[in-house]
Formats: structure tokens, C-alpha cells, sequence
């Protein structure tokens, strides 16, 4: 038990950080000692609001290596970035997820201690403890899964630490990635030369032990390494505890048809940013994985960003848009250039000769050609930034001056 004294200290300290009026020095987020000596915890420099609830994820691998390089991959990371992710795993805990400090193994009822570090991270004190606990029990999982550990983790950098996701992001060498991750995620007593020698080391034999083998996730690894247990990309899962399973709790995935049906309105319901459930999880799992959405104060509610779901999580082209990464119109043109055919503009174009999955666009605005569906008001889905969500488009029609069309070749 900590004395009273620093007890109170510790309680007076959490309540400067959420304070506006903190003062800390100008290179306080980044000065350890600083952190250290004051018994601060950690220090959100980030806004980002975590996504609401909980997925539980299959894993694919023979051993928990390759299960968290399969978890990260998933998610779009590169083998060198997830690398870095596993050799600060291997420092803090040997890649178990029931390992509390010390290395000594937990039952599934242990409870987190404050102070005593915990789980593939060593999450340590009670103000990152407690959100792993409610995490666990919103997916009905016990508080030393695997899964459920791998999907803080991601939720976490996501959140209050998205600047380091998104530093990791930019890199491709395994041992600048261990570093990325210790510094602006780990943040550890180690010294820096333990961290670039031994953290990095791992990443880097990691990295070598995978580079030159079958692909554990993407688009040149087997199908049960991507989608395992046979569920679509965008379903969502929960825990079914009586048969220790993952079912799919919403729209399971479709082809093009099915997919257009549970992401837009089926009918013209003018200027609403409301969108479908279905199409706000599948927002949400696009986030997660670092894909683009589009929108500026609605995430999801841009032209792009739907034709870019619609067209990827259909599997009609999985590789749209530079595979799910790229972004607005601008550079979805670029994409539609260099990998489909040019029907030609606008002007010129036949609307009795268009197929559905033709895309229509300019610098500005796209939309979908979908063609006669049964129960879709019209033969044009399309979405607005900011301003409209998916729905059947009755106000355009494919000789809208200005637009150039595309078809998959």
C-alpha cells in the first residue's frame, strides 16, 4: 500500500492533468523525468474519442507470435511496423497475455493492481487499467484474453496516442518502429541503448524470421489468415461465451447488391447526415483499420468515402482507391486512371450502355452507377460531405455535366 501522503499526491496530480489550467513545461509530453519525478502517469496531448464498444477479433497463427503480427497486419499495418509493435511485447511480458509483473501467470479472474503491471503491455496503473477491465467485459471475455488485449492495445493508439500510430505509420524499418513504440507508447525505464538493442533487436529478428515467408496478413496472404472463421471484413462480432465462438452481430457482408442495400438509404431522404447502422459500423471498422472514410465533422458522410466502402467491403474491388488508403476525389481519380478504363465524360456518355460499379467523378464529387435493383429508388446511390449520407440519388443523372466516367477493367 502507498502511504497516504502519496496516495494524495498521486489523486492531485490526475485531477492538474484533465485540468485546462495545467501549466507543464513546453517539453513536458516528451520529458520522461518530468513524468517520473511528479508521479504522473501519462499525459493526453491528443483529442480523439475512443470507439464506442468492443470487437472481438479471430486470430489466425500457430503461436502467439503469429497471432499478433496477424493482428496488427489486419488492421493495415506493414510487417516491419508490427514488428516493432511485437519486440516492445517480448520486452514487457514474452508475448503472454495472462503475465502479471515479475512474469508471474494469472488466472482468467485476476484483477489488475495499481502500481503492478499486467497483460501483453504491462498496463500498470488504474487509470489505464480500469478501461481495460470494461473493454474485456464488454466483449464477455476474461481479462487475460488474447484477442481482447490486442484490440485495447489498438483502441489505445487510436486514441490518446494516435500521434504514435500514425509515426509508425511512416516508417518501414522494424528496430525505428520498436523505437517509435516505446518512446511514444511503452514508455519504459529502459535506456535508450536497451531499447534500440534489445526492443529493436527482437523487432528486426522478427521482421527477418517473416519477411521472406507466406504472408500472415494482406493481400498476398491465404484467406484464413485474413478472414478467419469465413466472416466478411465489415461484419461485427461478439463473443458467443455458451459456444466460445465469434457470430456476426449485424449485415454479415454481400456482393455489390446486398452491400448497396444495408450501406445506403433505399430511397432519396434529402439533406439528413444520418446514416444506416450498417454503414455506421462500417465506418467504424474502416477507422480501425486506418482506411478512408472521408468527412470532415461526420466521418463516413462524403462521396467518396461511401463509394470507396461500398465498392471495397463488396469485394466488386478490394484494391479501390489504393487499397482502402488513398482519399478524396482528387486522388481516387488518380487511382481510377492508372486501374480501370475510361468510359469517357459526362457528355458524351451512353447512360443505356453504363453497369453497375461504374463510377462517375471530378474534383469535387463522385457517385455510383448501380443500375435496376428491386426495392432501390433509383439507378444512382451516391453521399455528400458533410451534408447527406448514402442513399438512392434521384437528383443526378449520368449526364451531369463535368464528370468523367470509370468502369473495372
Amino acid at each position: 500500500m502507498l502511504p497516504n501522503i502519496k496516495k494524495i499526491l498521486l489523486f492531485l496530480s490526475a485531477i492538474l492533468i484533465i485540468s485546462s489550467s495545467i501549466s507543464l513545461p513546453a517539453n513536458a509530453v516528451l520529458d520522461q523525468k518530468f513524468f517520473v519525478g511528479n508521479d504522473i502517469w501519462a499525459y493526453d496531448d491528443e483529442c480523439k474519442n475512443s470507439v464506442a464498444g468492443a470487437e472481438y477479433v479471430q486470430l489466425a497463427g500457430d503461436n502467439n507470435e503469429e497471432k499478433i503480427l496477424n493482428f496488427f497486419m489486419r488492421k493495415g499495418l506493414t510487417l516491419a511496423q508490427a514488428s516493432g509493435i511485437i519486440g516492445n511485447m517480448y520486452r514487457e511480458s514474452g508475448l503472454k497475455s495472462n503475465i502479471r509483473e515479475g512474469l508471474v501467470e494469472v488466472g482468467d479472474d485476476y484483477i489488475p493492481e495499481n502500481t503492478v503491471g499486467f497483460g501483453l503491455v504491462q498496463w500498470s496503473f488504474t487509470p489505464r487499467q480500469k478501461p481495460l477491465m470494461d473493454y474485456m467485459k464488454s466483449m464477455g471475455v476474461p481479462i487475460t484474453d488474447l484477442s481482447g488485449q490486442l484490440g485495447f492495445v489498438w483502441e489505445e493508439l487510436n486514441g490518446k496516442w494516435l500521434s504514435t500510430l500514425n509515426k509508425l505509420r511512416a516508417t518501414d524499418d522494424p528496430v525505428e518502429a520498436a523505437v517509435i513504440v516505446h518512446d511514444g507508447y511503452e514508455v519504459s525505464a529502459d535506456s535508450k541503448s536497451n531499447v534500440i538493442n534489445l526492443r529493436g533487436g527482437k523487432a528486426q529478428e522478427v521482421y527477418d524470421k517473416y519477411k521472406d515467408a507466406p504472408a500472415l496478413a494482406g493481400a498476398t496472404a491465404d484467406e484464413t489468415f485474413n478472414n478467419p472463421g469465413g466472416f466478411m471484413k465489415n461484419a461485427s462480432f461478439h463473443k458467443d461465451k455458451s459456444s466460445n465462438n465469434c457470430k456476426g452481430s449485424t449485415f454479415s457482408g454481400g456482393d455489390f447488391e446486398q452491400t448497396l442495400k444495408h450501406y445506403a438509404w433505399t430511397e432519396w431522404k434529402g439533406m439528413t447526415t444520418e446514416a444506416t447502422e450498417d454503414y455506421k459500423t462500417a465506418i467504424k471498422n474502416a477507422q480501425s483499420e486506418g482506411l478512408y472514410v472521408g468527412g470532415t465533422n461526420h466521418p463516413g458522410i462524403d462521396c467518396g468515402g461511401f463509394v470507396t466502402l461500398l465498392i471495397r467491403d463488396s469485394g466488386y474491388d478490394k484494391g479501390y482507391n489504393f487499397d482502402g488508403k488513398g482519399g478524396s476525389t482528387t486522388k481516387q481519380e488518380n487511382w481510377l486512371r492508372s486501374n480501370w478504363e475510361s468510359l469517357g465524360s459526362s457528355s458524351s456518355i451512353d447512360a443505356s450502355s453504363l453497369q453497375p460499379g461504374d463510377v462517375a467523378i471530378n474534383g469535387a464529387h463522385t457517385f455510383i452507377y448501380v443500375g435496376e435493383i428491386e426495392g432501390f429508388g433509383a439507378k444512382i446511390a451516391s453521399s455528400s460531405l458533410d451534408e447527406r449520407a448514402p442513399m438512392a440519388d434521384t437528383q443526378q443523372s449520368p449526364n451531369q455535366p463535368g464528370f468523367n466516367w470509370y468502369r473495372k477493367k
